[in-house]
């Protein structure tokens, strides 16, 4: 938003607003938009009740390995006679744990606490050991749906358009300890040799569906003063078109990305047909 309204270089009050804005020392709900043309102050108001659902998704699989084998060999004068034993114990866990949640655009704006982000001035970098916690790219996915949205014909055959992402991520650490230890044999007498093996995976997988959906009806001259005002008086109401359109469109998202692939029986929940 600070990037639109730096961009409008004729109109004064647009740049003033646009650098505090950008310059993060004023949270965003006690910035006074009011003062702006009313063509700046309904465009930003249209994208107040713009929806985003976010389904979390973490599959954690870890597997310990543990063998071990001993081979006595009795020895005498005309050979030998060995006699192997070996023995293995795996072991393997499995914990899957999933969650959703909904935003608008407008509650983002007017209702995020200032300690959210204890420096506004830096963004959150990537963690590469569990990536979903931080950077994972919902900028450039934001900007493709505004772009299609905006620029496009971004449609829907029932209510508001929707644009949704997937996006995967895999994180695999593994390590192994395989010591032997052999003896030469001597001649009449009894030697053992063997030994014993350790290995340890774990194996992550994040995944995140970003689904977003448009407006579909405009603001009230109301509401649009209501969400310009300084202060956090503006609230969305829950379960907006929007949000259960995007709602939706993650829904969707797993019938056609993950129930369409599986090979066996699916079994479905009243409230996940209730989406559709």
């Amino acid at each position: 938003m600070a990037a639109y309204l730096l961009l409008q270089t004729n109109d004064n009050m647009a740049i003033a607003k646009g650098n505090e804005l950008k310059d993060r020392s004023i949270p965003y709900s006690h910035i006074d938009l009011r003062p702006l043309k009313k063509d700046l102050k309904d465009t930003i108001a249209s994208f107040a009740k713009y929806a985003v659902t976010y389904d979390f998704t973490f599959t954690g699989t870890i597997t310990n390995n543990v063998s071990g084998s001993i081979t006595p060999t009795s020895t005498f004068g005309a050979g030998s006679r060995i006699f192997p034993f070996t023995a293995r114990l795996d072991r393997s866990r499995q914990n899957i744990q999933s969650f959703r949640e909904t935003d608008t655009f407008g509650d983002l704006l007017k209702n995020t606490s200032a300690k959210y982000c204890p420096d506004p001035h830096e963004n959150a970098s990537r963690d590469y050991v569990y990536p979903i916690t931080g950077s994972i790219g919902i900028a450039k996915q934001l900007r493709d749906f505004l772009s299609l949205k905006v620029f496009s014909k971004l449609g829907a055959m029932e209510g508001p358009p929707t644009f949704t992402s997937n996006i995967t991520f895999t994180t695999t650490m593994h390590g192994n300890v395989d010591p032997t230890i052999v003896i030469s044999p001597v001649e009449n007498s009894t030697t053992r040799s063997g030994g014993y093996g350790l290995t340890s995976e774990r194996s992550d997988e994040h995944k995140v569906i970003i689904a977003f959906a448009a407006v579909s009806s405009a603001m009230s001259g109301a509401e649009v003063a209501q969400f310009l005002t300084p202060g956090n008086e503006f609230q969305t109401p829950r379960g907006t078109q929007e949000e259960v359109a995007s709602q939706r469109a993650a829904a969707e998202s797993i019938v056609r990305f993950e129930l369409g692939r599986q090979s066996g029986p699916v079994i479905i929940n009243e409230s996940f047909l209730s989406l559709f």
